[in-house]
């Protein structure tokens, strides 16, 4: 069986040659139609995008925050050197002191080891 010699096969080996034609023209106006290909296509303030047209670059702003720690910073040096001086100091005004009771001894803080 030849594929050449029924009317069949002439119709679709006509319509499959019709298919690749426009395929093939589809593929050649597509490429046609780019705007560009590259950065250099576009004029100097736009880009190249995957649409391969050509579009303006966006201006992003950066905003800078500055931290001022100078105040927190010399509240926490206080805070410490306070500290250094309530542990420093045994003799505060402010301070409580348990006076033991006359017939007890002063409670050792030392533990006894076995």
């Amino acid at each position: 069986m030849n594929i050449f010699h029924n009317k069949k096969s002439e119709a679709l080996i006509i319509i499959l040659i019709v298919i690749i034609v426009v395929v093939f023209l589809g593929w050649i106006v597509s490429i046609g139609s780019k705007e560009c290909r590259s950065n250099s296509d576009c004029s100097s303030e736009f880009y190249c995008g995957s649409d391969f047209a050509c579009h303006k670059i966006p201006t992003i702003e950066k905003t800078i925050v500055k931290n001022n720690l100078i105040f927190p910073s010399t509240i926490i040096g206080i805070a410490i050197i306070i500290a250094a001086i309530i542990i420093k100091w045994s003799k505060l005004p402010f301070r409580k002191r348990i006076k033991p009771k006359e017939n007890e001894e002063p409670p050792n803080n030392i533990p006894k080891s076995p």
